[in-house]
């Protein structure tokens, strides 16, 4: 199994073709302005990958700090922000171990399913720690895949990514309590096989609502950034909407 950081520097070489950046960006820039409020001036992105959601954010005016522990993801990241002519503050650092001193923000993201990768003891951790570094009246949003509409068991296939050179299969092997993700790239040029397997935890909407309600968030959840309502049998994401109220 593929260490967490190592799976991603791995993928970063392939990941902005595989998800389609500028299309992706485009779409981010349109989903943030549903959430974002206009007193909102500062934003940590967290699992910033190759930035598509921190140029976003950047572009819409916000000052934007971006995490990632992956090295591959900050160097492509910081190569699609000149790009982008976008002023971003990227910071290599892990989901849990990050450290931010002297600073609130009014907006915390953390989309593409990242907090994924980290177990639910964690996601209690991390979440005690944003209620701390979140200005009242602002917001947390997370987004991850809606797992409640997955098999309970088995192999299951993403998607398929194909080009003249290469092609990139995604897909699930579903366990009893995480999910093996596995990447599988052809490429065709070199007629080479390779694959990267890294491990997922299938978080719920009770899970989410549990933790945010100890510490103090009201929570929102959706189906998607477009704000639908969040239906556990055929919704595409689980979307967690936090507020610090005073």
């Amino acid at each position: 199994m593929t260490s967490n950081s190592q799976f991603f520097d791995e993928l970063s070489d392939d990941y902005d073709v595989m998800i389609n950046f500028e299309n992706a960006l485009k779409n981010k820039t349109s989903f943030f302005k549903n959430f974002l409020l206009t007193n909102y001036k500062t934003v940590l992105d967290l699992g910033c990958g190759t930035a598509a959601d921190s140029i976003a954010l950047s572009k819409l005016g916000l000052q934007v700090d971006a995490i990632d522990h992956s090295k591959g993801m900050l160097q492509q990241a910081k190569k699609n922000a000149k790009k982008f002519d976008a002023n971003i503050n990227f910071i290599e650092s892990g989901l849990t171990t990050f450290s931010i001193k002297d600073k609130r923000y009014d907006f915390i993201v953390s989309l593409g399913n990242t907090i994924a990768n980290i177990n639910m003891q964690e996601v209690s951790g991390l979440m005690s720690k944003l209620y701390g570094i979140l200005n009242f009246g602002g917001e947390v949003l997370f987004q991850i895949v809606n797992y409640a509409k997955l098999p309970e068991s088995g192999i299951h296939i993403l998607n398929v990514y194909e080009n003249d050179e290469v092609s990139i299969l995604r897909k699930y092997n579903i366990n009893t309590n995480d999910i093996d993700f596995i990447i599988e790239k052809n490429d065709k040029k070199k007629k080479q096989v390779s694959q990267i397997i890294t491990t997922l935890y299938p978080h719920s909407k009770s899970g989410f609502e549990k933790i945010a309600t100890e510490i103090g968030f009201t929570c929102n959840f959706y189906g998607n950034l477009k704000k639908d309502n969040f239906v556990a049998t055929n919704s595409p994401n689980l979307v967690v909407q936090l507020k610090k109220v005073k």
